[in-house]
């Protein structure tokens, strides 16, 4: 399974975790299950790219101007949830990248890890979407993704810790957990290809999707 491939189903199963909120009629089941299944990959191809990206801080730059332009489509967004003073995930996927390359360019572990710790709670200082939860998550991918017996482990047990602390009863955990799975297994199934390049593709799509979405509540209310 490609880039490409990983990225058209993170962007399909972000829009049917987020059109529930513009369209109520969608959520069942199914679509709570798919829609755990976005975050996932795109926090793994955020260390996909970090291994492969040829200039670091255009990289970074990048993941900044269009967390910038996605701000203001995010935030109207988050109106139809209920709560929209947060920073969108493009500044989630930064700061996993920032975590990624203090844990990865500083040798000696008791300056990385410190450093990790405290750029993760920047993210829950700045309230970026997903907060501790996302930055650790691109972190533990990065760290543990071509263990492919040990992975698994740390990242159940983080997207537990996660679920519990959000309140998630057991019914909850049980569908929630489902929906986490599955995007284990396609980072499993990644083969290190490229496929067809659509480089500016998630950026744009990211903010364009919201806005539709807000376009159709307001459409239809």
């Amino acid at each position: 399974m490609s880039v490409f491939v990983i990225k058209i189903i993170a962007c399909i199963t972000m829009v049917l975790d987020h059109v529930k909120y513009a369209l109520p009629v969608t959520q069942n089941l199914l679509t709570i299950i798919l829609g755990r299944v976005a975050f996932p990959l795109f926090a793994f191809l955020i260390t996909e790219g970090f291994v492969h990206t040829s200039n670091l801080k255009s990289y970074m730059k990048r993941l900044f101007i269009f967390g910038l332009i996605s701000q203001l489509p995010f935030m109207l967004f988050r109106t139809l949830v209920g709560e929209w003073k947060m920073l969108n995930i493009m500044f989630t996927l930064l700061l996993g990248l920032l975590a990624i390359l203090a844990y990865s360019k500083i040798e000696k572990k008791y300056l990385s890890i410190p450093l990790c710790i405290l750029i993760i709670a920047l993210g829950e200082i700045l309230n970026v979407d997903y907060g501790w939860f996302g930055i650790t998550l691109v972190l533990i991918i990065y760290i543990f993704k071509d263990h492919r017996v040990l992975f698994p482990i740390p990242y159940i047990l983080l997207i537990s810790v996660y679920l519990f602390s959000i309140g998630a009863n057991l019914k909850i955990y049980s569908i929630y957990i489902v929906g986490y799975i599955i995007p284990l297994v396609i980072m499993m199934l990644y083969n290190g290809k490229l496929g067809k390049k659509i480089k500016y593709f998630y950026y744009c799509f990211y903010p364009a999707h919201m806005l539709i979405l807000y376009g159709i509540y307001y459409f239809l209310r």
